[in-house]
């Protein structure tokens, strides 16, 4: 069952975590988790929508850098294939037999395993808070709790593309439709401070017109989730904070695209560090996945943080890598 807004059985979160939609955008989220867990940024929630569900609950298992130096394998490894699978004639066959999908959800549901251990979201050692898109209603809905490969899958599952999950009788479809930035929800559960994974613009203009009908559905998701998005930075109340930490531009590449993912992971890394740094943090350094996950695991376990300033003198901020 969906979770209650505000559950009752934790205390309020000091730090929120908020993962953003964006499909093959979401290395970016990497990149920035390594440089804010390296300063000694840590959760105490975690919120996704879309993709970043899926980094969200990978995170949400151990919030350390051995972990996110794991994540960040996996999402190196990743391919157009991996999420859509290779098989042109199922595509062919569902829509010359119309169906609600285009693609198998096979492949995504097989990356969803790598993603999750969990057998349930509230087994998780951080909150998590995944949303979801309720066809039947028209809203968003919330989730803590529940067979986690069943949620993720729904709170990623592109309308139109795969088929929509089935969650407490209703269809179900990708979380970012409505929520593409839930900064909202981390607020709604009194964090004091949100941290924002990721500048978020909606597409700017193509060089080049849609060549498939695929391609123009794609785009057209892309435009609409980001049609009325307010700067987060603009949402905090009194006695929260909404900080964006900035990560790499992902301006021209669609979110099908798996080609630009180490630029992603190690531009959002730096940018990130720069951020954490000028504000007073300082972290060790991530060589890319150079020298393999048992290294990045010495050096984070190695790695000291030093805080200059505390964080009640950070205030709530949207800043871009090149200010």
């Amino acid at each position: 069952m969906n979770s209650p807004s505000r559950p009752r059985s934790r205390p309020a979160p000091d730090i929120a975590f908020v993962l953003p939609s964006g499909g093959s955008g979401g290395a970016v989220q990497v990149g920035i988790l390594l440089a804010a867990l390296e300063a000694g940024i840590r959760p105490d929630l975690l919120v996704g929508s879309s993709v970043g569900a899926l980094n969200a609950a990978y995170l949400a298992t151990d919030p350390s850098v051995e972990r996110v130096a794991g994540l960040a394998e996996i999402w190196q490894g990743l391919g157009r294939g991996d999420v859509f699978g290779s098989n042109h004639w199922y595509t062919v066959r569902r829509l010359a037999m119309r169906h609600d999908h285009i693609f198998s959800p096979a492949p995504l549901r097989s990356l969803i395993a790598r993603f999750c251990p969990l057998e349930r979201l509230e087994d998780a050692r951080v909150p998590v808070q995944v949303v979801t898109t309720d066809l039947d209603h028209g809203v968003a809905r919330w989730w803590s709790r529940g067979a986690a490969s069943e949620v993720l899958y729904a709170a990623a599952c592109l309308p139109g593309l795969f088929p929509p999950a089935h969650l407490d009788g209703h269809r179900h479809v990708d979380g970012g439709v409505l929520e593409p930035v839930p900064v909202g929800r981390a607020l709604d559960l009194d964090a004091a401070t949100v941290y924002v994974l990721g500048e978020q613009a909606g597409p700017e203009a193509e060089s080049s017109r849609p060549r498939t009908a695929l391609d123009v559905l794609i785009r057209s998701f892309d435009i609409s989730r980001y049609a009325r998005l307010p700067e987060p930075g603009a949402m905090g109340r009194p006695g929260q904070r909404v900080v964006t930490l900035p990560g790499a531009a992902t301006t021209g590449i669609a979110i099908t695209d798996f080609t630009h993912t180490a630029r992603l992971i190690t531009e959002s890394y730096e940018a990130s560090r720069r951020f954490l740094a000028g504000r007073g943090y300082q972290g060790g350094l991530w060589d890319g996945g150079a020298s393999g996950h048992g290294d990045a695991a010495r050096r984070a376990k190695s790695s000291t943080w030093r805080a200059i300033s505390d964080l009640d003198n950070l205030e709530a901020v949207v800043v871009s890598p090149s200010r």
